[in-house]
């Protein structure tokens, strides 16, 4: 299960190589301008990045790099984080500038679900977005995510959304 993959791409986990890749990401002020956060500076990525690998390596699951079918280049991240704050295991995905609008945020994501809910038998997914992040949103409406918090953590706009395997919409 460390490895998943489908039409277009190659979800797997991450590798040293993919830590400049993870920083370059994180710090794009343009990709996480629609994030709460905002960019990580190298530090707080390379916590971030050495989190994702330590979690994976307990569960055997998680984040994962996101690479083109055929090419083991990082071009975002997908997976499954663990985050009390937002009620157990996270949904996040994050695709670099020029590979967005071609669907590839949705079909990681449908990936990371769809095992969630096969064979790691989970029964719920959680996940966040700022509601200004409209993209974000409609893929996790596409799933069947429900929102079921306005202002998360007491952010305004700052929305929290459910999923379990009966509203999961898989691929037709």
């Amino acid at each position: 299960m460390s490895t998943l993959k489908t039409e277009r791409l190659t979800l797997r986990p991450f590798a040293e190589t993919d830590r400049a890749a993870f920083r370059a990401l994180h710090g794009d002020p343009g990709l996480t301008e629609r994030m709460h956060r905002g960019a990580l500076d190298a530090r707080e990525a390379d916590e971030l990045f050495a989190g994702y690998r330590a979690a994976f390596d307990v569960d055997g699951f998680g984040m994962r790099a996101i690479t083109a079918a055929g090419d083991d280049e990082m071009i975002g991240e997908c997976g499954l984080w663990f985050r009390d704050s937002a009620g157990g295991y996270t949904l996040r995905y994050m695709l670099a500038r020029p590979w967005w609008g071609k669907g590839l945020s949705g079909e990681a994501a449908r990936a990371c679900v769809a095992e969630a809910f096969g064979p790691l038998g989970l029964k719920t997914i959680h996940a966040i977005a700022m509601d200004g992040n409209a993209h974000s949103v409609r893929v996790l409406k596409s799933l069947g995510m429900v929102k079921i918090e306005d202002d998360h953590r007491g952010i305004a706009g700052f929305g929290r959304y459910l999923l379990t395997p009966a509203d999961f919409r898989k691929p037709a």
